[in-house]
């Protein structure tokens, strides 16, 4: 080969590197550009259901539909929902939803709830957030949530109480007793499935009619045509006897309610009466008020009863003179009808 062709052939070899090197670099920047394309977030579309809660709130479902018109994936998004009165624009309710990343060519719901009275009309806003920076806004106005009718009350029914002793504690260094009651609460769901009821138990002194314990417990999903076993623990003092209480409670209402007795006095030392004749005879209680704060709350040191402010220095010796000027006249008076 001449000299020529040798410079031909590396004239050739040249191009063609240069090309594919060409190739690599436009690559590598093609690439780099996409690595730094932008998401596009928009709001779609905003859906709005309200139901009661009860007579005086309503809980509102805002969805939010997020739509993604890039390529890129966006950062972390949130959303948050204002509620403001429409008329005063005083703020009453807020919440945010997290809605995490949302890909290339995707859309995204976000379900926010907020809980407002059943009064007046508000204005929501929607604002969208993209690493916690404020990207978009938008608003609804929504009125009439007075006209909302609360749920139907559930068809349940408290078939059955029963208790028993799961343990006793001793107090130490006042030689107090205390009793663990379980309680088991027989639940009849006579209408279709609910949710969302809770059951409030109160142990109540049968003597003093104070409340030694309470509890609240979910009931969660009751289906319909079922019996079904919930269970609570109350600590009482032994010895005493207990109206135990149950208030099942929807929608922050009493729908139904319950009682049964636990009787403890057998358990301790009791004073009887075995004379013919009528004697009063003063014993020393043997429980304390003390004993019926619950436990863990601090017990209240006691404070002195106030005592009145003195009297005004003379007001005695005035009311004396006064006392005697009118002694003196009643027995002016009598010496002289006497005459």
């Amino acid at each position: 080969m001449d000299s020529k062709g040798k410079q031909l052939a590396i004239a050739t070899i040249v191009v063609v590197l240069a090309f594919l090197v060409l190739i690599a670099l436009v690559a590598t920047i093609g690439a780099g550009l996409r690595s730094y394309e932008r998401s596009e977030i928009k709001i779609a579309d905003i859906d709005i259901s309200a139901e009661a809660l009860g007579i005086a709130d309503a809980m509102l479902n805002v969805t939010t539909y997020l739509d993604n018109s890039g390529d890129a994936k966006s950062g972390d998004v949130d959303v948050l929902i204002k509620a403001y009165n429409v008329d005063t624009n005083l703020l009453v309710a807020s919440n945010k939803t997290k809605v995490w990343k949302i890909g290339g060519r995707e859309t995204k719901a976000a379900s926010t709830y907020l809980k407002l009275p059943k009064e007046g009309g508000y204005r929501l806003q929607v604002v969208v957030f993209e690493d916690g920076k404020g990207i978009l806004r938008g608003e609804r106005e929504i009125y009439g949530l007075s006209r909302l009718e609360p749920p139907s009350v559930a068809k349940i029914s408290i078939r059955e109480l029963d208790f028993f002793v799961g343990a006793v504690e001793v107090e130490s260094g006042r030689n107090r007793e205390y009793a663990i009651i379980n309680t088991t609460i027989y639940v009849d769901n006579l209408g279709k499935d609910v949710s969302g009821l809770r059951a409030l138990i109160k142990a109540r002194d049968n003597e003093t009619r104070l409340i030694a314990d309470k509890r609240w417990e979910d009931l969660g999903v009751l289906k319909e045509g079922t019996t079904s076993l919930h269970y609570a623990e109350l600590r009482v003092l032994n010895g005493r006897d207990y109206i135990f209480e149950i208030q099942i409670w929807q929608s922050e209402r009493i729908i139904k309610e319950s009682s049964g007795m636990v009787m403890l006095s057998p358990f301790v030392n009791r004073t009887v009466v075995i004379e013919a004749k009528e004697k009063t005879v003063e014993i020393s209680p043997r429980v304390e008020i003390t004993d019926f704060i619950p436990p863990g709350a601090p017990v209240p040191e006691p404070m002195p009863y106030p005592t009145p402010p003195p009297a005004a220095p003379g007001f005695e010796t005035l009311s004396a003179a006064f006392a005697l000027f009118i002694a003196f006249v009643l027995l002016l008076k009598k010496r002289r009808g006497g005459v």
